[in-house]
């Protein structure tokens, strides 16, 4: 496949890295492994253990907590498992292994049970999540030793029951298995961190004191977020002595194309992709795409079927907001060779067992580049040399990166962040915690001076009441189930055709994807949203066929309320702290598929979403602002907008965080009796997480970073890979020119050099003024076309009325 796409895209590429193949290191089966553990061993060909399996083997069996630090399918199942059951063999105990997807979870049920199969009599084991049947769920509640489920429903289901169904299990629990540690960061790891305290509670109540056995992709700095998310310090196994076949990453950036005069535009990812694919598809090579949204998904799907309709058995979309079933079956079909093409958002990124891919594209930038090597690794699975192609979009970070791999393989891997102790998560566990198990003021899971307040608070407002020395829960609710580990709310809205549910979505993105009108994109079919109730929770949509899609236009006032930190940069201010935030989808464009040409508007009437959570403004110091005013009052408001877009498309690179988690916004705030405008970058989840915190901290390498990619872009009027072009404007007596201006860059970048650096460099405009072509005249129409299309008219009129009297 390597030589079809260097032979198609030899003009497009980049650069191309080719990491060696490195052999494994290997050492003998442990003296106290048990033979029939061996022998099982032996009968799938394995004789002898990668290096780091060995290490975890005897870490684990001696009880100290561990960390298993290796790349993608280097055995860390394995690596956690063997110690496990060769101890579980002596003596039965119970396990929690958890895993932060149900679709991850449902995969290693099928992995585990045929290794336990043969050691475990009967079948101990389980998974327990949300489409556990009822009669499974006490089974394994009642008699299972082995209990595969996810944060969301130790947070739902085993806690709030520990004294009923869980306590047999939880007074024997042993070991806790906590898959993928890396991705338990943000709102998400804040939120699981304080159910891990809630968790270890509940087992020192039942008299156990189980040890923690983490895995991790290679992220910044694991034992120390290790030790954030559990409260325990690792033994960390991080000398990987798996065998890695030969990579090769190819970066490839879409070509440039001319629109109207002089302007020129980048073609999207999928003029690379989606030959790539149907190549991939014809040849019967096993290929992963990964996209960033869901929607990007079915568009793409959709694409390369065109006129191509014969991939539709080996090509199929994968994204959030299936339907289990479906989810199963294409993971299935992939696996067994059914499907050989899957297109997919990060939700096939984790270790969920697909089979052996040989090609791995990633249509633009994930995000982190702990998310670039999780997918890249993907491939190259079985030892098979492996092909990644990375397509760079037309955005800031993505265009860094192609002209400068060396971001990808020299950069250090961020460090995953979170912060059990954010006021917001924590108000939420404690009342789940009293309910387990009355609070004391002397905690040893919760302490400081936020556990303090946050009690006084609770007792306050009356959800917690004394109870002798102990607060305990005093409301009628179930405190868990108003609390959501990944977002916002705790329910999804429902989407209907017919009678049948073909998905579901939570309620915020429900605003922007299935208003009124909305064309929502379903394996690849789409349907048009007649009716969104979001108090009834659910969406009635119906089939149509058109050529379009659309997206949401919100609007936003943002004002900051409290400042808890200030920051003086060269005369700019910046401030940290509390934020309001009012959002609302105020209306809908309608796109063309092919052509992405705008054809039409729609209103939505939705209610706004209002929410606080932190950030920070940027006001401009009057030292920059001053001197660019008198030239042009116009260039302050674009070098504000151009640094907004900017920083919206590259903070997440400092904070391990998603584009969604973070957004800007530039708004009218009062200052000294007048309203000015601000620069406002805000955690996009109520109550804040620290990724803008982050961001604030960072502030000086953030200038340098935009002000290389302003410096390095292609373009030279501005463009969407440094700043899109914001033209001062067409005066009304040149209507027979284009004008087209490098303000948006040249202002843009002369207020990072005074937020950098404190130098006044004054923007120099240039403008290219672009002569409109002349109108072409028609050519006169056919006289002998005019009298057939009056002979056609006449026939169809007499067919008309001869219609109506038979009819």
């Amino acid at each position: 496949m390597l030589d079809f796409i260097e032979r198609r895209f030899e003009k497009e590429i980049r650069r191309m890295v080719v990491a060696e193949p490195e052999k494994a290191v290997t050492e003998a089966f442990p003296e106290n492994l048990k033979p029939e553990l061996a022998k099982v061993l032996g009968e799938s060909g394995i004789d002898r253990l990668y290096a780091h399996q060995r290490e975890a083997f005897e870490a684990i069996s001696e009880g100290r907590d561990t960390l298993l630090v290796t790349r993608t399918a280097s055995g860390k199942t394995l690596s956690f498992m063997l110690p496990i059951l060769n101890a579980y063999a002596e003596d039965p105990f119970s396990v929690l292994l958890l895993y932060p997807t149900k679709a991850l979870s449902r995969d290693q049920e099928g992995t585990l049970g045929k290794l336990m199969g043969r050691i475990c009599q009967g079948n101990p084991w389980g998974t327990f999540d949300g489409d556990t049947p009822r009669e499974e769920r006490q089974r394994i509640s009642g008699t299972a030793d082995f209990a595969i489920t996810n944060p969301d429903m130790l947070h739902n289901g085993i806690l709030p029951n520990h004294q009923r169904r869980w306590r047999n299990f939880l007074s024997r629990l042993r070991y806790i298995v906590v898959d993928e540690v890396h991705t338990y960061r943000g709102a998400f790891g804040s939120h699981v961190a304080n159910v891990f305290r809630r968790l270890l509670r509940v087992c020192e109540l039942h008299g156990a004191q189980p040890t923690f056995i983490c895995c991790s992709a290679t992220s910044g700095s694991p034992s120390e977020h290790a030790r954030a998310l559990t409260g325990r310090d690792f033994q960390v196994v991080d000398r990987d002595g798996s065998p890695r076949p030969q990579r090769t990453t190819v970066f490839i950036n879409p070509p440039m194309a001319k629109s109207h005069g002089d302007t020129l535009y980048r073609k999207g990812p999928a003029s690379i992709t989606i030959p790539i694919i149907r190549e991939a598809a014809k040849r019967g090579i096993r290929c992963i795409c990964f996209c960033r949204a869901r929607q990007e998904v079915e568009r793409l799907h959709r694409a390369v079927l065109d006129r191509h309709p014969d991939l539709a058995k080996r090509v199929k979309p994968y994204r959030g907001g299936l339907l289990p079933a479906e989810r199963r079956k294409l993971e299935r079909d992939l696996f067994d060779g059914n499907i050989n093409v899957i297109i997919s958002t990060n939700a096939l990124e984790l270790g969920i067992d697909i089979g052996d891919l040989d090609l791995c594209l990633l249509s633009g930038h994930p995000g982190t580049l702990a998310g670039f090597w999780q997918q890249s690794g993907r491939v190259g699975r079985s030892e098979r040399d492996a092909t990644v192609v990375y397509v760079a979009k037309d955005s800031p970070i993505d265009q860094y990166i192609v002209h400068h791999p060396e971001f990808v393989h020299e950069t250090p891997v961020e460090k995953a962040w979170l912060n059990a102790d954010n006021p917001y998560i924590l108000l939420q566990h404690l009342p789940c915690a009293a309910h387990e198990n009355p609070l004391s003021r002397e905690e040893t899971r919760f302490s400081g001076p936020p556990f303090e307040e946050a009690l006084e608070l609770l007792g306050a407002d009356g959800t917690l009441k004394p109870f002798g020395p102990h607060f305990r829960f005093a409301l009628r609710d179930y405190p868990s189930r108003g609390v959501n580990l990944r977002g916002m709310t705790d329910h999804n809205i429902e989407i209907y055709c017919g009678t049948e549910v073909i998905g579901e979505l939570d309620p915020i993105g429900a605003r922007g994807t299935l208003y009124k009108d909305a064309i929502y994109q379903h394996l690849g079919r789409r349907y048009m949203s007649m009716d969104l109730d979001l108090e009834k929770k659910l969406c009635r949509v119906e089939a149509v066929d058109v050529d379009y899609y659309t997206e949401a236009v919100w609007e936003s006032r943002v004002e900051i309320e409290e400042v808890d930190e200030e920051l003086r940069q060269n005369g700019h201010l910046l401030q940290f702290g509390m934020i309001h935030t009012n959002r609302q989808p105020k209306l809908y464009k309608k796109i063309r598929e092919r052509s992405l040409e705008n054809i039409g508007y729609g209103p939505i009437t939705l209610d706004p979403f209002e929410y606080d959570t932190t950030g920070f403004a940027i006001r401009i110091g009057p030292d920059w602002e001053g001197p660019i005013r008198e030239k042009d009052a116009r260039w302050t408001g674009i070098a504000v907008y151009g640094l907004a877009y900017l920083l919206k498309r590259i903070a997440p690179v400092f904070c391990m965080g998603d584009p969604g988690d973070l957004e800007t916004d530039v708004s009218l705030t009062p200052e000294a009796e007048t309203w000015r405008a601000a620069l406002f970058l805000y955690d996009s989840i109520e109550g804040g997480v620290g990724f803008a915190e982050k961001v604030f901290e960072q502030a000086p390498r953030v200038w340098d970073l935009c002000l290389d990619i302003l410096d390095e872009c292609e373009c030279h009027q501005g463009c969407p890979a440094c700043v899109p072009t914001m033209p001062p404007g067409v005066q009304e007596d040149s209507v027979d020119i284009l004008v087209e201006s490098n303000a948006a860059v040249a202002c843009t970048r002369s207020l990072l050099h005074h937020l950098r650096h404190g130098e006044l460099v004054m923007p120099e405009i240039a403008t290219t003024n672009t002569p409109l072509e002349s109108a072409v005249e028609p050519e006169p129409e056919d006289a002998e076309r005019i009298k057939l299309r009056k002979r056609l008219q006449r026939a169809n009129t007499i067919l008309k009325r001869q219609r109506e009297r038979e009819h």
